[in-house]
């Protein structure tokens, strides 16, 4: 392997790692935000149930876009 690939290779991983932690804070924030607006209950609750929409929304999302990528080179051919 070369070096500079492997270098490729790390920064591509630490920027999908940032843009999935970016993502998972873009939608706890939303789901926080709708929550606490839409339902009386108490805050902690409303928060942990924001953390768990945010993983569950950042792995449908990046499922999702998986999803695209095989449908593109499924249909690229």
């Amino acid at each position: 392997m070369n070096h500079d690939t492997a270098m490729i290779e790390i920064l591509g991983r630490i920027l999908s790692r940032l843009v999935n932690v970016a993502l998972f804070i873009v939608i706890t924030i939303l789901a926080l935000v709708f929550l606490r607006e839409a339902m009386d209950m108490n805050l902690a609750l409303i928060a942990l149930l924001s953390v768990v929409i945010g993983i569950v929304g950042t792995i449908a999302v990046r499922y999702l876009f998986k999803l695209l990528l095989r449908l593109g080179k499924l249909f690229s051919r």
